[in-house]
This record gives C-alpha cells, sequence and structure tokens, in this order.
C-alpha cells in the first residue's frame, strides 16, 4: 500500500540498525539467526501462509486451545534444543516458552530455582540435565487456592518421617490446594513444590521438594496426587493452568532442595545459606517478567532481549501504528484537502501512539540496567556479600508493577486507537490486552508491591536518621536527609517546596528531567514518611490509613528510576551508532520524561505540580516541547515498530501486517472465518442451524 511505502520511506534512520542494538548488540548475526528461528518455527506449526486464518481464530475449544499450546510449544523447545538457541525463552505469549504454554516452566521458573536452591553436586547434577533435554516436564508449584502473595501462609506440609527416611507431603484443608501453576494441569511431570518442612513439633517454614506427579510412561497421576486443569481464562489458554492435592505422598528426603538448608538423615536441621536467598527465585522470576528473557543462571547476563510485557506492548503499538497509518478518515486537521487523510495525522492519535512506543522502548532499556544490577548482585552474592538484596527486591518489585501496569494499559489505548476494528478477536488486540493485563497480577499483585517499595524507602530513611548507611543507589534520598538537617535541625521537613529552575530547551537535557522526577519522589516520600512517624494510631491502622499515598511515592521512585535508566541507555549508547538513531532516541527519552508530566492518562500526574513546583509559563513550555517532539518523531512511527522485528505471524493480526494492506487482510481472513465458511458452502450464505432454529420460527410465528 502507497501510504505504508510512503511512511517508511520518511524515517529518519535505518530500523535495522535499531533491530540489532535491541536484539544482538551490534551484532547482525544474532538478528539472522532469530529470523531464522521465527521462520522455522512458523512453517512446523503452519502459520508462515498469512493468507490463511490463524487456527486461533477458528472455533477452538478449551481442549483444542490447550493442544495449540503443546503444538507450538513442542516446537519452539525443540528448535532452542536442535539449534541451541534460547529466542523462544519468553518473547510474546504466542512464541514464549513461558506461561503461554505447557513446556515453558522448565527454563523459566524450574531450573532457576535448581540453580539457586539445590545442592552443587548431586542435585544439580541429577535434575537439571533432564529439565533441559525436556526428558521431564516441570512445572513450579507454590500459589495455593487461600494463599498468594503472603508465602508464609502457605498450608502444604513436608513431614519428615524418621522411620523411612522420606518426606510425607499433605494438603491438609481445601485453601492448601495448589492453584494456577502452568502447566499442572496435565502436562509437567516433576514439580518444584513450595511447602512447609516439619520435623517433629518444629515448623521450619517454605522450603522446596522436587516431587514427580506423572509416570513417564502413562501420564497417570502418582497415587495420593489429584490433578487437574482450573478452566478457561482470560488469556493464556494454551498452557493448563492447574491444580493439585496431596494425600500423604511419600517422597525421598534427599529430594528437597538443599543448597541452603539441609535436613541430615538424623533429621537434624541445618542452614547452609542466609535466608534471604529463598528469594533468589522470586526475584528472578519478577525480573524475568520485566526483562523478557531466559533465566538460566549460567548464560543470564550473555543475552540481551527486550522484555516481556514490552514485547506486549510494543506488539499492541506496532498493530495500531500500521492501522492509523493506513486508515484514512475525515478531511484532515485543517479541512482543506479533497481526500481522506491517514489517521495517524491527528494529535490526539500521534500523541497517543508515539507516547505508547516511548513506554514500550522504556521498558526495554529498564530491562538492561535490570540485567546489571543483577549481574552485580550475583557477583557479590558469590563472595558472601548480600547487602545489596534488599535493594534489589525493592527494585525488581518496582519494576515489576510499573512495567506491567504501563504494559497493560498502554496496549488497550492501543487496541481503543483502532477503533472497532480494534475490538475484533482478528485484529489480535483483544489477546494481546487479556494477556499482558494477567502479568500485573501473578508473581505478586502490583498494590502489594508498590507496598513493598515504600517499605524499603521507608527503611532507608529510618537507616539515615540513625547515622546509617543507605544503598549509593539511593543518594538522592541520603542529600534530602542531609538538606533537611541544615534547614530543620535534624528533621526532615516534607513541606518544604522547591521551585523548578529550568526555562525553554532546558528540560530537554538529562539534567533537568531527573531533576524533576526526583523532586517529586523526593516529596511524596518525605511526606508520607513523616506522616507515618507522626501518627497516634498502630503502626498497622497508620499505613492503611495512609497506603494510597505510599503507594503514590513508591510509584514516583520508580518512574524516577525508569527515567535514570532510559536516559543513561541514550547517553552511553554504542560509540558506532549513527547520529541519526542517537538523535531518534534521544527525542524518545525526552518524550518519555515529558509527556508523562502534562498526560491527561498519567497515573498521578497532578503529583507533579500539586506542590507548585512549576510555573503555569514553564508547564505551557513543557507542552510545547512535546508538541515539537512529536512533529519530530511522527515520520519515524514506523520505523521504530518496524525495528521490534515482529514477524506477521507472531502479530497475528489482520490490522497489522507489514504490507499495510488492512481490509484486503481483514475480508480475506473474515470469509474463512468457520461460521461464513459453512454458510456458503453448505447453505448459499444461509446459516441453517441459526435460521431454522430461530429465525424462521419467529418470522413464521402468529404473536
Amino acid at each position: 500500500m502507497q501510504l505504508m511505502k510512503k511512511a517508511r520511506e520518511s524515517a529518519s534512520f535505518d530500523s535495522f540498525e535499531l533491530t540489532g542494538l535491541m536484539h544482538g548488540g551490534r551484532r547482525e548475526d544474532v538478528v539472522t539467526q532469530r529470523r531464522a528461528a521465527f521462520e522455522r518455527v512458523e512453517k512446523v506449526v503452519g502459520t508462515r501462509d498469512i493468507s490463511k486464518l490463524p487456527r486461533c481464530y477458528a472455533n477452538l475449544s478449551r481442549e483444542d486451545q490447550y493442544e495449540e499450546g503443546l503444538r507450538w510449544g513442542k516446537a519452539a523447545f525443540e528448535d532452542g534444543i536442535k539449534y541451541q538457541h534460547d529466542f523462544f525463552a519468553s518473547t510474546t505469549p504466542r512464541y514464549a516458552l513461558a506461561n503461554s504454554n505447557p513446556f515453558g516452566m522448565n527454563a523459566i521458573m524450574v531450573e532457576p530455582t535448581i540453580e539457586f536452591m539445590a545442592s552443587d553436586d548431586e542435585q544439580k547434577a541429577k535434575w537439571l540435565p533432564l529439565t533441559k533435554s525436556g526428558k521431564i516436564v516441570g512445572a513450579y508449584v507454590q500459589t495455593e487456592l487461600g494463599h498468594g502473595t503472603f508465602v508464609r501462609g502457605i498450608e502444604t506440609s513436608a513431614t519428615w518421617d524418621a522411620t523411612s527416611d522420606e518426606f510425607i507431603i499433605h494438603s491438609p484443608t481445601i485453601s492448601s490446594t495448589k492453584f494456577w501453576p502452568g502447566a499442572l494441569g496435565f502436562s509437567c511431570t516433576h514439580i518444584v513444590l513450595v511447602a512447609r518442612l516439619l520435623l517433629g513439633s518444629v515448623d521450619h517454614g517454605p522450603h522446596f521438594f522436587i516431587v514427580q506427579v506423572r509416570s513417564l510412561e502413562e501420564g497417570k497421576p502418582i497415587p495420593g496426587i489429584k490433578l487437574g486443569d482450573i478452566g478457561m481464562k482470560m488469556s493464556y489458554n494454551g498452557t493448563c493452568n492447574g491444580f493439585a492435592s496431596f494425600d500423604k505422598v511419600r517422597i525421598p528426603r534427599t529430594n528437597m532442595l538443599m543448597g541452603h538448608a539441609k535436613v541430615h538423615r538424623n533429621g537434624n536441621y541445618e542452614r547452609t545459606g542466609r535466608p534471604e536467598l529463598a528469594y533468589s527465585t522470586l526475584l528472578l522470576v519478577r525480573g524475568i517478567i520485566v526483562r523478557g528473557m531466559v533465566p538460566n543462571v549460567a548464560t543470564i547476563m550473555n543475552t540481551d532481549y527486550p522484555l516481556a510485557v514490552g514485547f506486549q506492548l510494543a506488539q499492541s503499538v506496532t498493530i495500531a501504528t500500521r492501522y492509523s497509518t493506513v486508515r484514512e478518515q475525515g478531511l484532515g486537521p485543517n479541512s482543506l484537502g479533497r481526500t481522506e487523510v491517514a489517521i495517524m495525522s491527528y494529535a490526539s492519535q500521534h500523541f497517543r501512539i508515539l507516547t505508547l512506543i516511548a513506554k514500550s522502548y522504556a521498558i526495554v532499556f529498564a530491562s538492561k540496567a535490570w540485567d546489571r544490577d543483577y549481574e552485580k548482585l550475583r557477583e557479590e552474592q558469590d563472595t558472601g556479600d548480600h547487602a545489596s538484596l534488599p535493594y534489589f527486591h525493592a527494585l525488581t518489585a518496582g519494576l515489576k508493577a510499573w512495567s506491567t501496569q504501563t504494559a497493560a494499559d498502554g496496549a488497550e489505548d492501543a487496541r481503543k486507537c483502532c477503533g472497532g476494528q480494534g475490538y475484533l478477536m482478528i485484529s489480535g488486540l483483544p489477546e494481546i490486552v487479556a494477556s499482558v493485563t494477567a502479568t500485573a497480577t501473578f508473581e505478586g499483585e502490583n498494590y502489594v508491591l508498590w507496598q513493598q517499595v515504600g517499605r524499603y524507602l521507608f527503611k532507608c530513611l529510618d537507616h539515615l536518621k540513625q547515622d546509617k548507611p543507605i544503598d549509593s543507589r539511593l543518594a538522592y534520598l541520603a542529600t534530602a536527609y542531609q538538606e533537611s538537617l541544615d534547614s530543620t535541625i535534624g528533621e526532615f521537613d516534607a513541606t518544604a517546596s522547591a521551585s523548578c529552575s529550568a526555562f525553554g530547551s532546558d528540560f530537554l537535557q538529562r539534567g533537568a528531567q531527573l531533576s524533576i522526577y526526583r523532586h517529586r519522589t523526593t516529596r511524596l516520600t518525605l511526606s508520607v514518611y513523616e506522616k507515618l512517624r507522626s501518627s497516634t494510631k498502630t503502626p498497622i491502622e497508620a499505613w492503611n490509613e495512609h497506603m494510597m499515598s505510599i503507594i503514590s511515592a513508591a510509584r514516583a521512585h520508580t518512574e524516577y528510576i525508569a527515567v535514570i535508566f532510559f536516559t543513561e541507555r541514550v547517553k552511553d549508547l554504542p560509540a558506532s551508532t549513527s547520529s541519526a538513531l542517537r538523535a531518534v532516541l534521544t527525542r524518545l527519552c525526552s518524550l518519555f520524561a515529558l509527556s508523562n508530566i502534562i498526560n491527561p492518562q498519567s497515573i498521578d500526574a497532578i503529583s507533579f505540580v500539586e506542590d507548585g513546583y512549576f510555573s503555569l509559563a514553564q508547564l505551557d513550555t513543557i507542552r510545547s516541547l512535546v508538541d515539537d517532539l512529536l512533529e519530530q518523531l511522527l515520520p519515524d512511527a514506523v520505523a521504530l515498530t518496524d525495528a521490534w522485528d515482529f514477524t506477521d505471524a507472531s502479530l497475528c493480526s489482520a490490522l497489522g501486517m507489514y504490507d499495510g494492506n488492512v481490509y484486503e487482510n481483514l475480508m480475506r481472513w473474515i470469509n474463512q472465518l468457520p461460521i461464513n465458511k459453512r454458510a456458503w458452502e453448505e447453505s448459499e450464505g444461509v446459516y441453517q442451524p441459526g435460521w431454522k432454529k430461530w429465525v424462521e420460527p419467529l418470522l413464521q410465528a402468529k404473536l
């Protein structure tokens, strides 16, 4: 289509250069290998021919959807083993070896748990080769019907039997039924189980155990274990999220993962590592949601993929960008034309789409920084230094909450940008929206995670008051504390207001942008901290009373971190980066930082202005600069989304195909819908079951 061709020709940079930067650093061979892997898998599952209606839009039952997940998962898993790559470790739900199909839990949760929690010798040597080669199919089983985020409340028990040298796994109540784990229903053969360790009368709390749940020969559940599927969900129906209950099931004592705690043959309990290390798996999984890559500890720092939720947001905005580029409606903003214009030319449309593009890249660049900090944490822990773990816990919790909510809200807005067509299932957008929405809940509900960030910030302030050091990456709090000492004789001054000193083009500078976000998070954090300290209520009551202010402070802190990460990434681009790409990413970074301040849809945007930090003139300047950035970036919108390198099959969208022939593609798929084919092939356009049973009797009835 000419409009799409023209849009691509108007780009100011080479989109392939950006593709290489995101998927393979500067290594073009990685991009080539990745494309080849997608092509192979798409041929195996039969989606390479995008003229054919995808099977997912062909009236699939619950059973059909599960089998589709098995088909996709097996093809991707086997391709990774055969060609020695991890491109499908976590990309989008259609291609991810994650919770979207039954084979993903081996890589995303089972293997890292074994890596972190198993003993170095026998346990890792026994289990890891089996999971990596697909000889067993694993699931990570923690969540219970009555217990989710509150891990300490888990009821499933593992009681040591001294006579047989075994653990007895038992579900004592209906609420202790394991509920939700991916692949648990009908696919997994083994699970990593989180259960309470009971030694005599002593409850040692949750520990990790490997339990075989199905026969490797026939697939039947092990006696004493009841397994099943939990039914249709909003999305992720390609996997069998399931339930499990245990009736005094026995496993060998050596099936307890004993890397950090051991139970000896005589029943003695020995803690061999710090209790905090039990958080490592949970932190890693949250980070994977944020960073979207294979969690193989041995290679985790040597790969660099976009985030899972960043991918999902990028998919939705790619579809919306392409559709908006070719969808013509109205005579244009000035009403002077004689032909209709693309809806992308309207400010309300390109404001929404370009800011969503900026957010998707912000999530990606946050993942790069997460990689760096995670690597540093692991190096420190290898030497016995765990001081950074609280910081990293708060960082991961905040990034998980921020990125998943940003992606979920953004995907829905991208759907709305496509008007009524975006409501069609064959647009691909409803499924993306439904799948990314789930990420705001699993592995830590976001509003709970925001509170964990808040607790960490307040603990840092407590340390400052006690003259204790805090993590250097929280230097802004230390600076605020010192300034408070200078002005208020030892007490935090949460009400003191400052004025923004930036004017004009100053707002495009990294320093000014960071100063704005730093001021907001400092003010909100100190304010709610003082309210908690001065409250006459119990700590729990005070926390509940000020919970929404705590969440606002935590979100502001995380958005400040996101701006730091985005600006750092742009500042530290490889020296070989072209000036054209550098300029585009610099503009995109500024758009992200400034549009959040004045975007009507920004969460808690009022906190930027409620203390009078900005003058009206400064806010008008920011709006004007955002308009300029939008005008400069508009010709690059298609190229910025092309750079994600999505195949048409992976988008699975009649609206978002690379060629831009939206109406032809839409009607080609519409005509292949089973209900339409049946009507035209059997009865010249009449859907007989509906007509004969319902419509015709109504027409002939005497009412």
